[in-house]
């Protein structure tokens, strides 16, 4: 019985040590885990804190104020009022280029082909008239054919379709037009005039009906530059969004013949 006891207290002795080490090794471990989660949590703490400050930067700042807003016109600046029509204006293009086209055959091709040939023979007589005569005629009759006419509106005009009518009924005399012809090259050209400068006409076989004054204009343009157009012809208007405005500076224009 003695040796059984000494034996059960000798197998007791290592359980308690056993216990005493884990109990006093538990508690350090516990307060490691405690440090490693206290830093976590500054760290987050730092982190939110520096992730809140642009958001309570930028409600501080006061925001930039909108942009000014365009008030909405009914009618653009410059306002289309003549159209002289697609098919016509097309037409006309493809008539000059295709005088181009004979022009440069006859003169240049044909022509020379029959001076080798036979000399100054009434041939080749006959093949330069047949070059130069369709240019010159599509030029001088073509010449000009007015394909648009736009104008410029001021502010008050271009608010209402009323107000614009209240200002084709008494258009100022230094109203500007942009009337756009063709060149020889069928190349638009763009001629700004003012309204009181045209005139009604009849030249060129009643071809032209508006004229203007453009001695003092040529004078100051230089020697290589082309002339500026003074005859005009204006035929039916095709244009669809104010055709009455152009009905009203030729009702105008028409009062200076008188």
């Amino acid at each position: 019985m003695l040796v059984l006891g000494a034996l059960r207290r000798a197998q007791m002795v290592p359980r308690r040590c056993n216990t005493v080490n884990f109990q006093n090794v538990a508690p350090r471990n516990l307060s490691s885990v405690r440090q490693n989660f206290r830093i976590l949590g500054v760290r987050c703490e730092t982190t939110t804190s520096k992730a809140a400050k642009p958001t309570a930067n930028a409600a501080a700042s006061p925001k930039p104020p909108p942009p000014p807003q365009t008030p909405r016109y009914a009618y653009p600046e410059k306002l289309c009022i003549y159209h002289a029509g697609t098919p016509r204006i097309t037409f006309l293009a493809c008539l000059k280029i295709s005088t181009l086209f004979i022009f440069v055959f006859f003169g240049f091709v044909v022509t020379p082909a029959y001076f080798d040939r036979e000399g100054l023979s009434p041939t080749v007589l006959r093949t330069m008239l047949s070059a130069i005569v369709p240019m010159v005629f599509v030029a001088y009759t073509t010449s000009p054919f007015v394909s648009f006419i736009h104008m410029r509106l001021p502010p008050v005009a271009r608010q209402s379709e009323d107000m614009l009518r209240r200002f084709a009924r008494a258009i100022p005399a230094d109203a500007e037009l942009e009337v756009t012809t063709m060149s020889f090259i069928a190349k638009p050209r763009v001629s700004r005039v003012k309204a009181s400068e045209l005139r009604p006409v009849s030249r060129r076989f009643g071809i032209v009906n508006l004229a203007r004054d453009t001695a003092a204009e040529n004078a100051a343009r230089p020697w290589y530059r082309f002339r500026a157009v003074g005859q005009f012809n204006v035929q039916f208007n095709t244009a669809s969004r104010a055709p009455w405005v152009w009905e009203s500076i030729m009702a105008t224009i028409q009062k200076q013949r008188a």
